[in-house]
């Protein structure tokens, strides 16, 4: 009985020791997964998902059916409770940091947020940022303000517009809250903030990129979140407080953003110097002005300050910088601090010279040399003082600076050498600008590089003459400059290698010699310039990614690759080689093509006939070769086209009707050719042209009437960039979208003005001319030319023009040179001509002109020293500077008499038109009065008094005009 009650009390025993294992193994497991989720929690995320129509990332994949929610991807449930507290879908991709985001979101989930994550009533943590769920209404939902326990709110980057909800005020639990739209593309909003005094526990405010613009009490509001550690209100567009904020309540406050905001006024004094717990302040792009106050120094908790782009902060840095011994980061660049480099970073706190990794100086006005001592700063990551007016050699100590990665020293005038003991032992080094220096770079041709670059900027150092082995061991280099470098020798094989990853290479103004390789192998490149250099052979075969290829100003001798196969190509610019044979078919291929340069070659032959609907060739430049046919078809699908310049071949035929399809073009050139017919009445509906040369061809008939319709003629000072004109001589502003602006060639064209010609470069862009010069045009010079004021040049020489010199010619306040000389012109030069205060050259020789020659400021100063050459051949011609006198019946200023009588008919005109036309209406009223004898007697009765009236208007019209005539040839 004893032990069969012992047993059974050991049977129970380990029954229960077994159980309470099993237990706790059940709780380590529930402490492991977590319980299930709720159902409805459960509908809710499915019902999310559903409203999500597009998910690159596949982050809702895991989202299925009837599965633990708990364990889907983004969602966090409570373990006690099994509630969803965290829902996480941030687009990753997107974010390289807040202040570098990625310019483009290819990425993101796009669709709209549901309301069924109202079901969600114990969600703390919500992010959604960059993504696109913006739904139907575009809005931030307002219903999320009816979260009541959320926590966390990140809806930064989702392309919301509208208002910022003020439902948000509902959020009393909120720490963090993130609605910056700074890298949206459209606009956001709130009217008001004072639904942010209720987040009373706020930590974390982020309204960047939000319109704050009507808030005029913002820094009040957030005074009010005493709790705040980061604010953040870049590109708000605030301004002053109207009613400024004298005492902070913000006494955590860690960082501090107003950045791009302009806030004109005065640096000190502003309520934030006064919070001394800052760790960060960042006021760049606001427009602050005037010195540092001395307040700076009881900010001693301060390690970053940025305060660039602010052009007008002056003076020293207060002394009472000496007291900021946590300072990281010093970034005044584009300020106006003056002053000595020297003293100033003498002023640099020396209890945080082993703090310091950013020191940027740049274009802040400084002179002098690079103090010795910079040595000392030995955690210094980056160090910028570019564009600056520094001088003196580069000190040895740069070569202590281990941990630097970046260094700009571009832009100043600093003399020496960079050896390798600068070099030496910088190992993080992976941007390196020393462009526009005059440095002289001294290594060993042995020496091996201890960094791996990523950037080299160092156009107009002193590299040469040999090819720099700074290059080598430098594979995955991503920029290289080395133009004007004074560089003469081969590109080395083992180059070509070690940049086969740069996107631009740019090796152009040196005299670098030998040939290409036959195919360059490389993998990122977009953009490569050898111009200016001494190469010879033949184009190598196009890399397929590149999108720019200048090779212009060498010795290229071989001909055109037949086959493009750079799809990617935008511009293929080969000026000034000797490039024989045609145009490839294969030029057709190259959708992309928007500059295509060839001039001054060899080529020979007609262009191609493209059979594509439209290419986008922006700007065609094939003067000086050889190239015949008549003018090129493919132009027709160049719808695009604003600059063509076909100068200096053998084209024939006549101009095209479809001429005037080409509504774009701005620069016209055709000169030197031999075309025929007459100038197509078409091409004054080219509205945006600005610069037509037709001179030297053989072109006949008249010059087309209606030039007034040239609006880019008939207006000064056009924007180029507003009528798209781009090419090697002037910047375009979209083209080449967000890839990289496009930069000036250094091409040229001779524009014959003045009397000779003249190259013109990028000042090309403000040429407005018309010439035509050369031709065997007939017919009088139209009257609607003085419809062109915004011309500058403007020649009709050696033509068949007869008629007389528009007066209107006189409106033309912007012209420079006016040639109308070897003509048939007739009559008297215009008085008017003495209204051009803007004139330099006059040329109206050998014509039939008469009387005579007019007289003012500007005429009298032109040819000083030889100013009959520019009105001899016309014998009708008299007075200063020609050897003859005028006679008595020639009135002053080249106004004979017939010009009086002339002038006096056109003022009579119009009253003889009154009499005649009144005379005419007479005569009808008199037939048909003939039939009704009161109506007889009443017409001849007013007629008597109609007749008095016109007599005494004749008489007294008649008796004005001679008298004015009279008196004018007295004053004679």
């Amino acid at each position: 009985m004893e032990a069969s009650a012992a047993s059974v009390l050991c049977t129970l025993v380990i029954i229960l020791t077994t159980g309470a294992a099993a237990a706790s193994s059940v709780h380590t497991s529930k402490q492991s997964y977590g319980v299930s989720c709720v159902t409805e929690e459960r509908a809710a995320l499915l019902s999310f998902k559903e409203g999500v129509t597009t998910d690159p990332l596949k982050l809702l994949d895991s989202w299925q059916g009837t599965g633990d929610c708990c364990r889907w991807n983004g969602v966090r449930c409570s373990n006690r409770t099994g509630h969803v507290v965290k829902l996480d879908l941030r687009n990753t991709l997107y974010w390289e940091d807040k202040k570098h985001l990625r310019s483009d979101n290819p990425h993101a989930m796009f669709g709209q947020v549901s309301t069924s994550l109202l079901a969600l009533r114990h969600l703390k943590y919500l992010d959604l940022s960059g993504n696109n769920l913006v739904g139907p209404g575009s809005a931030i939902p307002s219903f999320i303000g009816s979260l009541k326990s959320l926590v966390y709110l990140n809806l930064s980057c989702i392309d919301f517009m509208g208002e910022v909800p003020p439902q948000l005020g509902n959020l009393s639990r909120l720490s963090y809250l993130d609605v910056g739209s700074i890298y949206s593309s459209r606009s956001i909003f709130s009217s008001g903030l004072s639904w942010l005094g209720r987040l009373t526990s706020l930590k974390y405010l982020d309204m960047s990129g939000v319109n704050l613009s009507t808030v005029s009490n913002w820094d009040h509001v957030v005074n009010m979140i005493p709790s705040l550690i980061v604010l953040n209100l870049e590109e708000c567009q605030l301004t002053r407080s109207n009613r400024p904020l004298l005492h902070s309540n913000l006494t955590v406050l860690e960082k501090l953003d107003l950045s791009s905001n302009n806030f004109y006024g005065p640096l000190a004094p502003n309520w934030f110097w006064g919070i001394n717990t800052l760790k960060t302040l960042e006021l760049e792009f606001c427009s602050l002005y005037g010195p540092l106050p001395d307040s700076l120094g009881n900010m001693t908790a301060l390690q970053v300050l940025d305060l660039q782009n602010n052009d007008n902060i002056t003076g020293m840095f207060p002394s009472t910088l000496k007291n900021l011994c946590n300072l990281q980061e010093i970034i005044f660049t584009q300020t106006n601090l003056g002053g000595d480099i020297t003293e100033q970073m003498g002023r640099l706190p020396r209890c945080a010279w082993d703090k310091l990794r950013k020191l940027h100086l740049d274009a802040t006005n400084m002179t002098g040399n690079l103090p010795d001592w910079l040595g000392n700063l030995t955690n210094l990551t980056g160090l910028s003082v570019s564009r600056n007016q520094l001088s003196g050699a580069v000190p040895l100590g740069l070569g202590s600076l281990t941990k630097l990665t970046v260094l700009y020293l571009s832009q100043n005038n600093f003399s020496g050498v960079i050896s390798e003991g600068h070099l030496a032992n910088l190992r993080d080094m992976i941007i390196l600008d020393l462009s526009y220096t005059s440095l002289k770079i001294v290594v060993g041709s042995t020496w091996i590089p201890p960094f791996r670059l990523m950037r080299a900027e160092l156009a107009s150092c002193q590299l040469g003459p040999g090819f720099p082995v700074l290059f080598k061991h430098q594979k995955g280099i991503n920029y290289i400059d080395i133009s004007n470098a004074a560089i003469a020798d081969e590109i080395p094989s083992w180059f070509w290698d070690e940049i086969s990853y740069a996107a631009y290479v740019d090796m152009s103004h040196n005299q670098i010699g030998g040939e290409l390789p036959a195919k360059l192998e490389a993998k990122t490149w977009q953009e490569l310039h050898l111009n200016s250099n001494q190469l010879k052979g033949s184009i190598p075969q196009l890399l397929r990614n590149i999108t720019k290829l200048d090779i212009s100003r060498n010795s290229l001798s071989g001909p055109l690759p037949s086959n493009f196969q750079a799809m990617e190509l935008v511009a293929l610019v080969l000026f000034s080689n000797y490039i024989p044979g045609s145009v490839p078919l294969s030029i057709c291929d190259l959708q992309n093509l928007a500059i295509l340069d060839l001039s001054n070659n060899l080529l020979g032959g007609e262009l191609p006939q493209c059979r594509v609907a439209s290419l986008g060739i922006n700007t065609l430049l094939l003067e000086n070769n050889s190239l015949s046919g008549e003018f090129p078809m493919l132009l027709k699908s160049c719808t695009k086209i604003t600059f063509l310049d076909l100068a200096r071949n053998n084209f024939n035929g006549s101009l095209p009707e479809w001429i005037g399809d080409l509504t774009s073009l701005v620069i016209f050139r055709l000169r030197s050719n031999m075309f025929s017919g007459h100038i197509p009445s078409e091409i004054t509906e080219l509205v945006n042209l600005q610069y037509l040369d037709l001179a030297k061809n053989n072109i006949s008939g008249s010059i087309p009437q209606s030039l007034v319709t040239l609006k880019g003629m008939s207006s000064k000072n056009q924007d180029p960039w507003q009528i798209g004109l781009n090419g090697p001589f002037v910047r375009s502003s979209e083209w080449f979208g967000n890839v990289m602006e496009f930069e000036w060639f250094d091409d040229s064209l001779f524009v014959s003005i003045k009397g000779r010609e003249l190259p013109y470069s990028s000042q090309l862009k403000y040429m407005v001319s018309i010439d035509l010069s050369s031709n065997n045009l007939v017919g009088n010079v139209p009257e609607e030319v003085g419809s062109l004021i915004g011309l500058i040049n403007l020649n009709l020489s050696f033509n068949h023009l007869t008629g007389n010199i528009p007066y209107q010619i006189g409106v033309l306040q912007s012209l420079e040179s006016l040639d109308l000389s070897r003509n048939q012109l007739s009559g008297e030069i215009p008085q008017t001509l003495s209204n051009l205060t803007s004139l330099g050259e006059l040329n109206l020789s050998y014509n039939n002109l008469s009387g005579r020659i007019p007289s003012g400021s500007q005429l009298d100063t032109l040819h000083t020293d030889d100013p009959a050459s520019m009105y001899i051949g016309n014998n009708g011609l008299c007075g200063h500077p020609l050897p003859n006198n005028c006679t008595e019946n020639e009135t002053p200023h080249g106004h004979p008499i017939s010009d009086y009588n002339n002038d006096w008919s056109t003022k009579m005109s119009f009253p003889l038109g009154i009499i005649v036309g009144f005379l005419l209406g007479l005569w009808l009223v008199f037939c048909a009065l003939l039939f009704k004898k009161r109506w007889r007697i009443a017409y001849f009765h007013s007629f008597d008094n109609l007749y008095d009236r016109a007599y005494v208007f004749i008489v007294v019209t008649w008796a004005l005009c001679f008298r004015k005539t009279s008196t004018t040839s007295s004053s004679t």
